[in-house]
């Protein structure tokens, strides 16, 4: 029977010509889109190394007189205020239903705000992602320490570091770094070692350095640039925004200070989606996707009704002269199988020929940002091998009906219209 297909096939090569044609622009085309699909739910679903559950960033403003005095203030007006922000995180950690309480600067997952500095380790030097933080940061974002401890945590001179999700920082094992040289030549000891994480769930984990944010550090004053997190008992979690803006609005409102806002987390997640247009990505890879889907099927049921129609008299023939219909249904099956295959052999250099040269970036079409990192040999096979489960899955289901047709043509019927 196969033989007899590849005669079927270049018999008709006038028609299957322009079928391959689309056959391998659709292919071309899945490709990518599964290329995206794959390649964002596996990052999405890699750990995020925290917890925002029941986690809320409050909001504290500063008042036009609070702005001159640290713009402004004497070194004493600065440590003034220093002292009171100091007082008011003490009073929101008192507040019952909160659990943890951390101050951060560029810390927060989720947030636009990003800080780099440059770290080097023997011969390696790169610009690293730093996090200012208070030692309960990592207990409000539970975030897990692999190594060491932060609790006795009060010296700038000592940092805590996390590598990539291999575990690996400047090139070396994370665990097995005592010191870093940061900034400007500064001497850092690595007292801990926290669990990779990321920016969100469709970024990749990076080392990051979390430097101590102390109780000194005037740094603090700067609310703007000052993020204030709390951890709410799951219990309390519930309206925990309205309760705690009633109850502690007016005792944390020190002079230059007061409360702002109080957001989730959860919240934060939703606008920094948008922001970075994850969901609009993945809506028009989605619609383009259906859409494709949609065209596949009709044009394979349109395909083969013609063809069946034009091909009455051979396959009323073959039903003369002892094919069942099964053999019928199989062969127009087989036809289709076959013209996939070789469309997959034409297009699948192609695509890795688009991919290598990044020209769905050039042109403007949503496509992954893989980095430093490679594609890998084995994202080749991947790719192809969902593409071609689809298109063989869409092309079958559509090929069943004229295929079912066809094996109820009676012999003298077609050979009658012959």
């Amino acid at each position: 029977m196969i033989k007899q297909i590849f005669k079927i096939i270049w018999s008709e090569r006038k028609i299957n010509v322009w079928i391959l044609f689309e056959l391998v622009l659709v292919f071309c085309i899945l490709w990518f889109c599964v290329d995206y699909i794959y390649f964002f739910t596996k990052r999405y679903l890699e750990p995020t190394g925290y917890n925002v559950e029941h986690v809320y960033n409050i909001n504290m403003g500063i008042k036009e007189e609070g702005h001159v005095l640290i713009n402004n203030g004497t070194d004493a007006q600065k440590d003034s205020l220093v002292n009171i922000v100091w007082t008011i995180v003490d009073r929101i950690k008192k507040y019952p239903d909160i659990e943890y309480i951390s101050l951060s600067s560029a810390a927060v997952p989720y947030s636009g705000s990003f800080m780099s500095n440059k770290a080097s380790l023997d011969t390696m030097v790169d610009y690293i992602q730093f996090k200012s933080v208070s030692p309960d940061y990592f207990n409000v974002f539970k975030i897990n320490l692999q190594q060491g401890q932060v609790e006795s945590w009060n010296s700038t001179d000592n940092i805590v570091i996390s590598g990539n999700k291999d575990n690996q920082f400047l090139k070396h094992d994370a665990k097995q770094i005592k010191s870093l040289v940061t900034g400007d030549n500064e001497n850092k000891q690595v007292i801990g070692v926290a669990a990779s994480s990321k920016r969100s769930e469709f970024d990749e984990h990076n080392p990051i350095v979390y430097t101590l944010l102390s109780t000194n550090d005037r740094e603090t004053v700067y609310f703007d640039g000052i993020e204030i997190c709390v951890r709410v008992k799951a219990e309390a979690d519930k309206n925990f925004i309205e309760r705690f803006t009633k109850d502690m609005q007016e005792q944390i409102a020190m002079d230059p200070y007061f409360l702002s806002s109080v957001t989730s987390i959860s919240d934060l997640r939703k606008d920094f989606m948008k922001w970075n247009k994850y969901d609009n990505n993945f809506k028009s890879i989605f619609s383009i996707s259906s859409f494709l889907f949609i065209n596949i099927f009709l044009a394979v049921v349109g395909t083969f009704w013609f063809r069946i129609q034009t091909r009455r008299n051979e396959i009323g023939l073959r039903v003369a002269v002892g094919s069942t219909r099964m053999n019928i249904k199989a062969l127009f099956i087989l036809e289709t199988l076959f013209l996939l295959l070789l469309a997959s052999l034409i297009a699948t250099p192609i695509c890795i020929n688009i991919a290598l040269a990044d020209i769905l970036r050039d042109i403007g079409v949503p496509s992954i940002d893989r980095g430093e990192e490679p594609i890998q040999i084995s994202q080749y096979f991947i790719n192809y091998l969902f593409t071609a489960l689809i298109l063989i899955t869409i092309s079958i289901s559509a090929v069943l009906y004229p295929s079912w047709r066809a094996s109820r043509i009676q012999p003298a019927e077609a050979l009658r219209d012959e």
